[in-house]
C-alpha cells in the first residue's frame, strides 16, 4: 500500500488503550442490563409484595398499640377523676380585701368536693375575674388535695359620677382609668372625683383612657398618686372635665379654681407644684381666687380675691 511521505505508521501498542475502554464499556453495559432484567423478574416483584406487607403490619400494629395506649389513658383519667384520690380536702384564697372569700368561691364555683384532676382552671378563673374588684386571678393546684385562689384586686384612684336613666351614680375608677365597681354607702368616698358631661356618659366597665381628656385626667391623678407632699391625691377634691376649657381641678381644702388646660399635664403639674410651695410658704393661699396654668405660653395667671 502506498503511504504518502511524512506519515507516521502506527504501532500495535498505540491501540491498546482504546481497546481497553471499548471493552470496559461494553462489560458495564452488560452488567447493567442484567440488573435491570433481575429488578423486572417475577422474584423482584415478590421481594417488593413482601416488603410492603411487612410494612403494612408494622403500620398496623403500631395503630393498635397506640390506640390501646389512648384508650388505658382515657380510662385511667375517668377513673381517677371520679375517685376521691384528688379531691379537694382545701381551699386557700390570697390577696383578697374588698371581695370576700365566700363571694370568690362562689363565683368560682368551687367546693370541697371538686376534683382536682377535672378541674377546668380556666373556666374557674373566667367566673372569678367577673367579680367587679378582681382584676387577675391565679389559680395552683397542690397536689394531691389542696387548691389555691390567689387574686389582685382593683386599686381605687378615684370617683366618676356617671349618669344613669335612674338618676347619678358613682363609681370606682382605678389606675388604669377602668371603672370597675360601684360605691356603697359603707365603702370609703376619700377620693377625687372625676366629673364633666364627656365623662358622664361613660358606662361601668369601661376604660377611660378611650377619651382624649379622660387619658389627660387620668394622668393627672396618677401624679399627684405619687405622694408628692404639696399636692397628694387626698389633696384633690374634684377635677372637672371642661371641652372649652379643659382639666379644672378643685382641691379639698381651697375652693379656687385651677385651670390646667388641654396638654402637657405633666409639665404644668410640677409647675403647679412650685406655685402652691410659695404660696403656702407665703401664707397667700386663702387670698387665691384662682390659678391658670394655661393663661399664655410660658405663663401662670394666680389671681388674687380682691383682683
Amino acid at each position: 500500500m502506498y503511504k504518502p511521505p511524512g506519515m507516521k505508521k502506527k504501532g500495535r501498542f498505540r491501540t491498546l488503550p482504546s481497546r481497553l475502554a471499548a471493552w470496559s464499556a461494553e462489560r458495564l453495559r452488560g452488567i447493567i442490563s442484567r440488573r435491570k432484567g433481575k429488578r423486572s423478574g417475577p422474584l423482584a416483584k415478590q421481594q417488593r409484595s413482601w416488603q410492603l406487607q411487612k410494612m403494612t403490619q408494622k403500620v398496623v400494629l403500631g395503630l393498635l398499640v397506640l390506640a390501646l395506649l389512648s384508650c388505658g389513658g382515657w380510662l385511667s383519667y375517668t377513673l381517677l377523676a371520679r375517685s376521691d384520690i384528688f379531691q379537694a380536702t382545701e381551699l386557700t384564697v390570697r390577696g383578697n380585701s374588698m371581695a370576700t372569700r365566700q363571694e370568690i368561691l362562689e363565683a368560682g364555683g368551687l367546693n370541697l368536693r371538686v376534683n382536682l384532676l377535672a378541674l377546668d382552671t380556666g373556666a374557674v378563673r373566667g367566673r372569678i375575674i367577673e367579680h367587679p374588684w378582681i382584676d387577675q386571678v391565679t389559680i395552683k393546684r397542690r397536689w394531691p388535695s389542696t387548691l389555691e385562689v390567689t387574686v389582685r384586686e382593683h386599686k381605687p384612684m378615684a370617683l366618676i359620677n356617671l349618669r344613669q336613666e335612674s338618676g347619678s351614680l358613682l363609681y370606682y375608677v382605678d389606675r388604669k382609668g377602668i371603672l370597675f365597681a360601684p360605691h356603697s354607702p359603707s365603702m370609703d368616698l376619700d377620693y377625687p372625683v372625676l366629673s364633666g358631661e364627656s365623662l358622664a356618659a361613660f358606662a361601668p366597665g369601661m376604660d377611660l383612657t378611650e377619651d382624649a381628656f379622660g387619658v389627660m385626667a387620668v394622668e393627672l391623678l396618677n401624679l399627684a398618686a405619687q405622694g408628692n407632699q404639696i399636692l397628694p391625691l387626698q389633696a384633690v377634691s374634684e377635677v372637672h372635665v371642661s371641652p372649652e376649657k379643659g382639666l379644672i381641678v378643685y382641691l379639698v381644702d381651697h375652693p379656687f379654681p385651677i385651670y390646667m388646660g388641654k396638654e402637657q399635664m405633666r409639665t404644668r403639674f410640677h409647675q403647679l407644684i412650685q406655685v402652691l410651695a410659695q404660696l403656702y410658704r407665703q401664707d397667700k393661699v386663702k387670698e387665691i381666687r384662682e390659678i391658670r396654668m394655661n393663661y399664655a405660653e410660658n405663663k401662670i395667671l394666680v389671681a388674687n380675691a380682691g383682683k
